[in-house]
C-alpha cells in the first residue's frame, strides 16, 4: 500500500481544541469507556493498543492530520528536519517529537474518557447533531485515495467527533474544579519608554570609556531639556511621545519596553523599579542617574492591557498543563499500566503516514 503525505491534503478538517499546551484535535476512536475486558487481536493496520483495543492507522491519521497541516502552515515544510533542544540539552528532530506528540495526545483524550463518568459528563442532543454536522462536512473533503490508503470510514469519523467534544468536557470539569485564576497582578506587563542619555563612549574595538565630568555636565544638561520639553503643556488632541526626542537627540538606545515588575528590577535596581510604580499613565519621572547615565522614564501603561492578558493566558495555560500533567500520570496507570510510546506503537505501521 501507498504511503498517504499528509500536508498535501485538499480538505479543511474539523478540530475542536482542548484548550491545553498540547493541540488536542480529532481523538482516536474504539473503545467504550474503560471497557478492557476483551483484548482484539491487532490487526494489519493497528499503530497500537490501549486498554485491549485497537488503535488503527485510520484514527491515528484523522489525530495527525491537523497537527502536521498546522506546522508546515506555520513554519513551511522545512519544520520536519528541524532540531529543538531538550531538556538536558539533547537534540530531537521535529518529526520524531511530533509523531511521538500525537500518540500520546490521542491516549490522554482516551484517559479522560474513562472519567466521563467521574464527572458526570455526557453529550447532549446538540453536541451530538453539531457532530453529525461536522462530519458530513470532513467525510465529504475526502478523497478517495484517502478513504482507501487510510481505511477511513464515516464512522470512524463520526466517533471520533463525539470522543473528542467529550474530552473537551472532562477537560473543562477538571479545570472548573482546579480553580486556577490568575490574577492581573501577577501576570502584570508593563509598557514605559526609557529616554537615555548614555554617559560613556565605545571605542570600534568595543571597549567602554566613561565620559568626564564635563561630557556628563552636557549630557545631564541636554535630558534636563528633554524633561522641560517632555512635561510641557500640550494640545488637547496631540499624543505625548518621548521618541521625537529620543530623535532629536540622536539617542540610539531609547525606547519603549514592556516588560514584568521583576524584569524591570532586574534592569533597573529596586530603587528605580518602585519609582516607576509610583508613576501614573501619560507621566513620567524626573531625570534619574543610574551607573550608564542619565534616564527620563515615560510611562505609557503601568498595566499594558493587551501585553498582561497575554501573559495571563500563558500562565493559566501553564497552570492548567501542571494540574492535569500531575492528574493524567495517575491516571494513565490506573487506565493501562503495560502501555508505553516505545514499546506499544507499531511503527512500521505508523510510518504508513508520511510527514
Amino acid at each position: 500500500m501507498r504511503k498517504q503525505r499528509i500536508g498535501r491534503i485538499k480538505k479543511r478538517l474539523f478540530v475542536l481544541a482542548l484548550a491545553m499546551g498540547a493541540a488536542f484535535s480529532l481523538p482516536a476512536c474504539g473503545e467504550k469507556n474503560g471497557d478492557t475486558s476483551t483484548e482484539e487481536v491487532r490487526s494489519e493496520s493497528t499503530v497500537f493498543s490501549f486498554q485491549g483495543k485497537n488503535i488503527t492507522l485510520g484514527e491515528v491519521y484523522l489525530y495527525a492530520l491537523p497537527v502536521v497541516e498546522n506546522y508546515e502552515k506555520t513554519y513551511g515544510d522545512d519544520i520536519w528536519r528541524m532540531k529543538v533542544t531538550l531538556d538536558g540539552d539533547k537534540e530531537q528532530d521535529m518529526q520524531t517529537l511530533t509523531r511521538k506528540d500525537v500518540i500520546e495526545n490521542i491516549v490522554k483524550v482516551k484517559v479522560l474518557l474513562t472519567k466521563a463518568e467521574t464527572y458526570g459528563i455526557s453529550l447532549s442532543e446538540d453536541d451530538r447533531e453539531k457532530a453529525e454536522t461536522e462530519t458530513e462536512k470532513f467525510w465529504k473533503n475526502l478523497t478517495d485515495e484517502q478513504i482507501e490508503q487510510m481505511e477511513l470510514t464515516r464512522d470512524m469519523v463520526f466517533t471520533c467527533m463525539e470522543e473528542n467534544m467529550l474530552a473537551a468536557k472532562v477537560y473543562d470539569a477538571m479545570m472548573d474544579e482546579a480553580g486556577i485564576e490568575i490574577s492581573d497582578e501577577q501576570a502584570r506587563e508593563t509598557t514605559y519608554y526609557d529616554l537615555y542619555f548614555p554617559c560613556y563612549t565605545e571605542n570600534a574595538d568595543g571597549t567602554v570609556k566613561p565620559m568626564d565630568a564635563a561630557q556628563k555636565q552636557e549630557e545631564y544638561d541636554k535630558a534636563v531639556q528633554a524633561y522641560n520639553s517632555l512635561i510641557s503643556p500640550l494640545d488637547e488632541n496631540t499624543e505625548r511621545d518621548p521618541s521625537t526626542l529620543a530623535t532629536y537627540y540622536g539617542l540610539k538606545d531609547s525606547g519603549y519596553y514592556t516588560r514584568t515588575p521583576e524584569e524591570i528590577r532586574e534592569t533597573y535596581g529596586k530603587e528605580i523599579s518602585e519609582m516607576l510604580y509610583k508613576l501614573e499613565d501619560g507621566s513620567c519621572s524626573l531625570v534619574t542617574e543610574t551607573e550608564y547615565g542619565y534616564h527620563i522614564f515615560f510611562m505609557k501603561a503601568l498595566t499594558d492591557r493587551e501585553a498582561t492578558d497575554r501573559k495571563k493566558a500563558k500562565m493559566e495555560r501553564e497552570s492548567r498543563n501542571t494540574f492535569f500533567d500531575k492528574k493524567y500520570e495517575v491516571w494513565l496507570r490506573e487506565v493501562d499500566a503495560n502501555y508505553h510510546y516505545e514499546d506499544s506503537v507499531d511503527f512500521e505501521v505508523y510510518n504508513r503516514i508520511v510527514f
